[in-house]
């Protein structure tokens, strides 16, 4: 990433060098694939990363406690993704082949196979389109980053409970959105 380069580049101070060397850097990959996921987009998602580090390095004197340093950054990548998101409606989209390997049987070389694979792919995004951005997230971090509840709960500093409180309405409304895309013949794009 170009931002990481020129840091170093532009004569940082000791403390700005130290502070991104020792507590930055080390989850930049971690915060790359999370945005990675979130954006679907390379651009896009290494924008997010280089604004969450500029919002970290500026902001660093705030963070009272060096070890959930992670959790701050996705915090920030968090925020900057949702303030994204509002401006532009519509334009998260998430990658289902990690889902759709699971539903991948023997008959790799048949049509319908492929056809169906690729109904169910769409008909997941447009659920998860659908989905309030405060229900998708939790989803997002749980089933695709394969976070734990406290991770999570630490990530968006919300209770533990109303973690899983969110990822249950998520999955309930996501199965009923399926239901119906699967009775419905012809489903509006």
């Amino acid at each position: 990433m170009e931002f990481l380069l020129r840091f170093k580049e532009n004569n940082p101070s000791p403390e700005e060098e130290d502070n991104f060397t020792l507590h930055i850097y080390p989850h930049a990959r971690v915060i790359l694939g999370c945005a990675y996921k979130l954006a679907r987009d390379k651009d896009q998602a290494e924008d997010l990363v280089q604004e969450t580090f500029y919002f970290a390095l500026k902001n660093f004197h705030q963070l009272r406690d060096r070890a959930k340093c992670k959790y701050w950054l996705f915090s920030i990548l968090r925020n900057l993704f949702l303030k994204t998101v509002e401006k532009r409606k519509n334009w998260i989209e998430i990658e289902f082949d990690a889902v759709c390997e699971n539903l991948h049987d023997n008959n790799k070389m048949n049509p319908e196979h492929d056809f169906l694979q690729k109904e169910l792919k769409k008909n997941i995004q447009c659920a998860l389109d659908t989905l309030d951005e405060r229900l998708k997230f939790p989803i997002l971090l749980f089933y695709f980053e394969g976070r734990s509840y406290k991770e999570i709960s630490e990530i968006l500093n919300i209770p533990m409970g109303t973690v899983m409180s969110r990822i249950a309405r998520a999955k309930v409304y996501l199965k009923r959105e399926l239901i119906q895309s699967q009775s419905s013949p012809e489903r509006p794009e």
